[in-house]
């Protein structure tokens, strides 16, 4: 496996994301794409910056293993209203990923892009269809991320069948939404792409639905700490095939390099120890 952080994990600008990165240990950084402006002209990822961010990350010795289009979390291309702009982003964040040499682009479905009913699953099945060929093409893989149940999001990869389309899988994601990590590691199988890695502590709340997540859980204790199973999901994980990476999306906690550089470490100690 190899291991690698989000930008805003470790809270570093891109003029030094790469270098701090690569100093803590990890191998490679998922970029933030917080707006789609910042991929335009005049943007922290504009066209003209695309190339000093790829020496940048060259010269540090690092990965871009991934750009996360947060943004999409406001809607996209399972979005009636807004599929059009989703197809739009999406077709940019290819261009993006290819101009940086990532070869994965998250593409999410929280918040206001949760999926809620088959209609919305119908729409982004038939979306990706679309964006397939154009992803195929580029040698970027589009990462989905979102609340559906594993084997329902097998089943929609199996349908959409392309190598280019994958499911981004969350440790903690799924316990919040009351899912064992283990089964959906099982059922997912060969269609887990990139893997987020952070903690989930339920308390004495409820568990977790997919109708009422329990998202708040995320990240309120430090990695290693909390509820998920993290040496069974690795083991899981390995014994599924998946030997790519695995990139951090905790919390700072006392300070953000400390504690990322404590959940790399526990990571590392892991896979080293867990078959």
């Amino acid at each position: 496996m190899k291991f690698g952080t989000l930008q805003n994990v470790i809270g570093q600008p891109l003029s030094t994301v790469f270098a701090v990165a690569s100093e803590l240990g990890f191998e490679g950084v998922e970029l933030d794409w917080y707006d789609f402006t910042e991929a335009q002209p005049g943007g922290p990822l504009a066209p003209e910056n695309r190339d000093t961010i790829r020496q940048a990350a060259a010269q540090a010795g690092a990965d871009i293993p991934c750009v996360a289009a947060h943004f999409l979390n406001q809607g996209g291309l399972a979005d009636p209203d807004k599929e059009a702009f989703g197809l739009d982003a999406v077709r940019a964040g290819i261009r993006l990923c290819t101009d940086l040499g990532a070869s994965y682009l998250l593409v999410p479905f929280f918040g206001p892009a949760m999926m809620r009913d088959d209609q919305a699953v119908a729409r982004l099945e038939a979306n990706l269809r679309r964006l397939a060929p154009a992803a195929e093409q580029a040698g970027v893989t589009l990462a989905i991320e979102n609340t559906l149940r594993a084997d329902h999001n097998a089943a929609l990869l199996e349908r959409v069948d392309s190598h280019a389309i994958g499911n981004y899988w969350d440790m903690a994601n799924c316990m919040g939404l009351g899912y064992d990590p283990l089964e959906e590691i099982a059922q997912l199988g060969r269609h887990i792409v990139r893997v987020h890695a952070k903690d989930y502590f339920q308390g004495a709340a409820a568990p977790g639905t997919p109708e009422e997540p329990h998202f708040d859980g995320l990240n309120t204790k430090p990695f290693g700490e909390g509820d998920v199973p993290v040496p069974a999901v690795l083991s899981a994980l390995q014994q599924s095939g998946y030997d790519d990476y695995v990139v951090l999306e905790t919390g700072k906690f006392d300070d953000a390099k400390r504690s990322a550089k404590a959940a790399l470490t526990l990571l590392q100690q892991l896979s080293g120890t867990v078959q």
